[in-house]
């Protein structure tokens, strides 16, 4: 039974210090940036700048036996009612109803009660007042046990010494005399502690977790068979699954399955896979497999909009045999109609044959999810996608294959040059220097040669045995290509195709600084002496 304790007089005010100040300093309920965040030390005093990074809005509480919330106390210091540390070991530390009574029911002079010690103020009316502690002969034996144990103060937080145990002492036990009158309330002195900081700017480590969480295994399985002691024997980076301080401000962040398939499932060349993609190896027997999303609806065509979204959450779980199968037409559907066959939009014009090689290389597709290297072979005749090591050994692996065939895919040459002409950066350009690896250079008229690039350079071997090149040497790479190999500045000019004339008329037709010709042929002479078809 609550007591009023309107009438009593005497009041211990140095043990029910309350300090106003120092919770009003600090932005309590404002959530902070997970940038430039503060150090949270999990040792201090309670206060909200330990608390905001992880619990920006710290509102009512969630405990269903209480009516609290934070709102109301927000001139009153965390410390006077949370004494020790919230988290620690893996427990949360609740204020206990003693701490309550620091202010609840305190008779403060003339000014009266600070806070209403009536028992449905705080407590909702589904909530037994009885604590379970009292039997049913509580007040017999067991509660005389109990006060020689513990003492009586805490009886006094609901009880009135005078109606509720005096009356009956003397009665049952008239030597026992009165008991006290007056609740002794006492706020104890948090014991000091080595800080223990935690960054959350910082990159994830156990470190972070093990204060609050000396078991991060101790959690109770559920939709999936996991456990960080598998993860840290093979030495991996907490920040591989955890980029970023787990607590954050708007809840915890939870890794999605599509995280785990950074590793999962994933080829590491002649080492197999990195850790296995089965189901049953990280899924109960219990748990269905098939998410509530793919409804008939969805498996029947509106999967699509997912697909757009990112193909790498479909492909988890499907591999491409499973998409072909449908995509090709003529299979029953979910909803009982025949699919009919997808062919993407893109791929109906008529310059996707020679454009994607291009896209695949600049990663700007998922062509996996349809194709496989045997599918790309029925053109290729290599490997696609190539092997990790085809640099290495496409030399010898790649004999009789044609050039055509490379440019597929590899239209600027330059990264092919960086190693094919690694030899002969320096070399001058004369036929012996060229015919070894390019024999239609042979050819006698160079004007002749069928490929663009080879008759540019072989109209310029010989340019030092004729005078009127005024040249009295042979050319070398780095005269028009200027860091030929690295950082060559010649390529493909958009607007004249495969020549580059910008660097042609440098010599053709200009004049040397004795006002004489450098090269023959300028302007448009020198595009006849190939295209002897053109109206210039």
């Amino acid at each position: 039974m609550a007591r009023s304790r309107a009438a009593r007089g005497i009041v211990l005010a140095a043990v029910a210090v309350i300090s106003t100040a120092a919770f009003l300093a600090v932005p309590a309920l404002q959530a902070r940036s997970v940038v430039d965040s503060p150090p949270i030390d999990l040792t201090a005093a309670v206060a909200a700048r330990n608390c905001t990074p992880c619990h920006p809005v710290i509102g009512a509480s969630r405990n269903a036996s209480v009516i609290f919330n934070h709102a109301a106390h927000l001139t009153t210091d965390c410390s006077a009612c949370h004494f020790v540390n919230p988290h620690e070991n893996g427990k949360t530390a609740v204020p206990t109803m003693a701490s309550c009574f620091t202010c609840h029911g305190l008779e403060h002079g003339p000014t009266g009660k600070i806070a209403s010690n009536v028992c449905t103020d705080c407590h909702p009316k589904s909530f037994t007042l009885r604590p379970v502690t009292h039997v049913k002969d509580w007040k017999a034996k067991p509660h005389a046990v109990k006060a020689r144990q513990l003492g009586v103060n805490g009886c006094l937080l609901c009880h009135d010494s005078v109606k509720d145990c005096d009356t009956c002492h003397a009665k049952e036990v008239p030597d026992l005399g009165a008991m006290p009158t007056i609740y002794l309330r006492t706020i104890p002195i948090k014991a000091k502690e080595p800080p223990k900081l935690i960054d959350p700017d910082s990159p994830t480590t156990i470190g972070q977790c093990n204060f609050c969480h000396p078991d991060v295994d101790g959690f109770k399985q559920g939709r999936i068979i996991f456990a960080h002691q598998d993860h840290l024997k093979r030495d991996y980076q907490c920040t591989v699954c955890h980029p970023r301080f787990a607590h954050q401000p708007l809840g915890t962040d939870k890794n999605t399955m599509q995280a785990c398939y950074r590793c999962h499932g994933l080829q590491h060349a002649s080492s197999g896979a990195v850790a296995t993609d089965k189901c049953e190896a990280c899924h109960p027997k219990g748990f269905k497999l098939e998410p509530a999303t793919h409804t008939v609806k969805f498996l029947s065509g509106d999967h699509k909009d997912q697909a757009k979204i990112g193909v790498s959450y479909c492909a988890m779980c499907h591999k491409s045999k499973s998409c072909v199968k449908c995509h090709n037409g003529g299979t029953k559907l979910a909803d009982g109609k025949t699919g009919l066959k997808v062919i993407p939009a893109d791929h109906r014009k008529p310059q996707w044959a020679s454009e994607h090689g291009g896209l695949y290389l600049a990663q700007k597709g998922d062509c996996a999810i349809c194709h496989d290297s045997p599918s790309c072979q029925q053109c290729h005749l290599t490997t696609m996608p190539h092997p990790t090591d085809w640099l290495e050994v496409h030399a010898q692996r790649g004999r009789g294959l044609q050039g055509a065939d490379c440019r597929v895919c590899h239209k600027d040459r330059e990264a092919c040059q960086d190693c094919h002409h690694a030899s002969v950066r320096s070399t001058e350009l004369i036929a012996a220097n060229c015919v070894k690896c390019h024999p239609e250079m042979k050819t006698a008229e160079p004007t002749k040669i069928k490929v663009a690039g080879l008759a540019e350079h072989a109209v310029h071997f010989n340019v030092a045995t004729k005078a009127q090149y005024k040249k009295d040497k042979p050319y070398v790479c780095d005269d028009c290509h200027i860091g030929f190999g690295s950082t060559g500045v010649r390529v493909d000019n958009p607007l004249t195709g495969p020549h580059d004339m910008r660097g042609c008329y440098d010599c053709h037709g200009a004049l040397d600084i004795r006002n004489q010709r450098i090269a023959p042929w300028p302007g448009s002479e020198l595009c006849r002496r190939c295209h002897t078809d053109l109206n210039l």
